[in-house]
């Protein structure tokens, strides 16, 4: 079980490759945006907005289905939709203050 989800933001905790073919891996304590979480096996495989891991199949991973465990990040912040949305909004032109 993971308390990860697409959209928060996480700290890679562990940057040690684990198989032969895991060349790309995140950097130790730098903070990256969960682009997805997936089950597979007993735990849970992590997808990165802003770092694409090595594929099974050879190079970065174009299949979709390649990421890394999710126990090498820890969750930092969670954003609150809400808040982003908020942030999105138009602004008015010209605003009356009243």
């Amino acid at each position: 079980m993971t308390d990860i989800t697409a959209g928060d933001i996480v700290r890679c905790i562990d940057d040690t490759p684990s198989r032969p073919a895991s060349r790309i891996m995140p950097d130790l304590n730098m903070l990256y945006v969960v682009a997805g979480v997936r089950p597979v096996g007993g735990g849970h495989s992590v997808r990165l907005r802003e770092l694409a891991p090595s594929c099974h199949r050879g190079g970065a991973c174009g299949c979709g289905r390649c990421g890394w465990d999710a126990r090498r990040f820890r969750r930092v912040y969670r954003p609150d939709p809400d808040l982003i949305a908020s942030l999105l909004r138009p602004i008015c032109e010209p605003c009356d203050a009243g």
